[in-house]
């Protein structure tokens, strides 16, 4: 097939460009401090409770049609008419309940908690089985394995595990990693192979009590557990939710965020903090618009809570392909409620030359509210890590997808990344007055609860809510200099 390269059509010309910065800056200055004093703190903490507590809002699920009942409904509220698109079917895991405990020593009873399955575990009911403990799963005999419960600190290959279930292991139990400032008393969330025929299940435990029942089994100690889940694998059909604030003109710009626990689990921060920060954005603006108190914009501005990350990210585009001419520039929202070590917010990604004026807008946006009462402490642009939705709509994707190879500007707005800090050399040309950090050097703020079992309110958005009220700020006063 041959592909279309096609050149980026200007929003605006030079001339209306003078027009609004001459005849506008003062009235769209007002219009900023309107839509910042209006951004509701406890309203974004809320929704985040309120998805949290459907469950991992897995797409096709029934946490996560609960998850799309409850979008609409706010859409709704905020006086959208919202629209739920569903992708084609695919494998979705729903977990239920479950259950670890150690029965003997008495002494270890109380040891395991904050536990979560691996995605994918079968169901299994209530049983019993003795610890032992592999240190090298690949290399490692099958013998001696029937009945156990088979203490891991890496997740062995697809082969080896089933070579492990037809030895007669009973589960799985994977230690987290050690990592700086993450997984002691909680457990990175590590998944089986994405099939409904796995045989024994998966348990990711905290790397605290890990490396305790592995002392316990040094100290010839006999362990024996108990445990039970229980699940459901089928097809099903993840949902996007999609709401319009239309503008004078058939351009827009697309506002996202995965609706999605990606990791399977709680996902207070990955993703439930994008989507009301999202959704907080969206409410804002049309009560302002409704009002009056700001005009209705010249770019039209669609918000997405995407089924599925990624998936029905990409089924998206394949059902807009048409449209995507008009796309002026898509803003992701992933992991804006928490952060480790730093205050800041990010703007990714910096090293496309086509983001260009996406990224300075939002850079002069962290600019010049930084360090002021109620926004953000600093602020950066940084290179393109991937991993998340906006990457989607990057050339290279879209040649994949089979649409045509159009220039969409794309970034991503976050407060954490990943589970430890990394430094990422800036991109030439790209240095924010409001970074606080080397000039040369982007550090890149880490989630110590990231994919994990205590990706939960309490740890992560209830005690950092300035993260997910400066993202939705950031955002709002970015789109009113981009669309109005």
């Amino acid at each position: 097939m041959q592909f279309l390269r096609l050149a980026r059509p200007r929003i605006c010309t030079t001339a209306f460009a003078l027009i609004v910065l001459c005849s506008l800056a003062p009235s769209q200055t007002k219009a900023e401090r309107e839509f910042a004093k209006s951004v509701s703190t406890s309203r974004l903490l809320e929704q985040v409770r309120e998805l949290v507590g459907f469950g991992p809002r897995t797409g096709g699920t029934r946490s996560g049609d609960k998850a799309v009942a409850y979008l609409t409904r706010q859409f709704k509220q905020a006086g959208y008419r919202p629209i739920v698109e569903k992708d084609p079917k695919r494998l979705a895991f729903e977990l239920g309940q479950w259950s670890l405990k150690v029965d003997s020593p008495r002494r270890l009873r109380d040891l395991v908690r904050n536990e979560w399955p691996g995605g994918y575990s079968p169901s299994v009911p209530k049983s019993n089985a003795s610890v032992t403990y592999v240190g090298l799963p690949e290399i490692a005999s099958p013998r001696d394995l029937k009945g156990k419960a088979v203490l891991l600190d890496v997740l062995p290959s697809e082969k080896t595990y089933r070579r492990f279930a037809e030895a007669g292991a009973r589960c799985l139990l994977l230690i987290s990693p050690t990592l700086e400032g993450a997984y002691s008393d909680w457990a990175m969330i590590s998944h089986l192979p994405e099939t409904g025929t796995n045989p024994i299940p998966l348990f990711n435990l905290s790397r605290n009590n890990g490396v305790s029942l592995k002392r316990a089994l040094k100290d010839s100690l006999d362990v024996v557990i108990s445990f039970s889940v229980r699940t459901d694998v089928d097809s099903a059909s993840p949902k996007t939710v999609l709401a319009t604030l239309e503008g004078k003109t058939e351009k827009f710009y697309l506002v996202c965020a995965h609706g999605d626990s990606d990791s399977g689990g709680p996902g207070a921060d990955d993703n439930a903090s994008g989507v009301s920060t999202v959704l907080e954005t969206a409410r804002v603006l049309n009560s302002l618009v409704r009002s009056g108190r700001i005009p209705k914009p010249q770019c039209t501005i669609r918000f997405a809570i995407w089924g599925t990350e990624i998936y029905s990210t990409e089924h998206y585009v394949k059902r807009h392909a048409d449209d995507l001419m008009n796309l002026q520039g898509v803003v992701n929202l992933d992991g804006v409620g928490t952060g480790a070590s730093r205050d800041c917010i990010y703007f990714e990604s910096n090293d496309v030359d086509y983001n260009e004026h996406l990224l300075r807008t939002f850079e002069t946006v962290g600019e010049e509210f930084a360090g002021k009462k109620g926004f953000w402490f600093e602020s950066t642009t940084n290179p393109s890590q991937g991993g998340t939705d906006s990457y989607v709509f990057f050339p290279r994707r879209l040649r994949r997808l089979k649409v045509p190879e159009i220039k969409i500007p794309a970034m991503t707005i976050y407060t954490s990344a990943w589970n430890e800090r990394k430094a990422l050399p800036q991109t030439p040309g790209w240095s924010s007055k409001a970074w606080k950090g080397p000039p040369d050097t982007v550090l890149v703020d880490f989630s110590a609860y990231y994919h994990s079992s205590l990706d939960v309110p309490v740890r992560t958005t209830e005690r950092e809510p300035f993260n997910m009220s400066g993202a939705a700020k950031a955002l709002g006063i970015g789109l009113s200099r981009l669309a109005w």
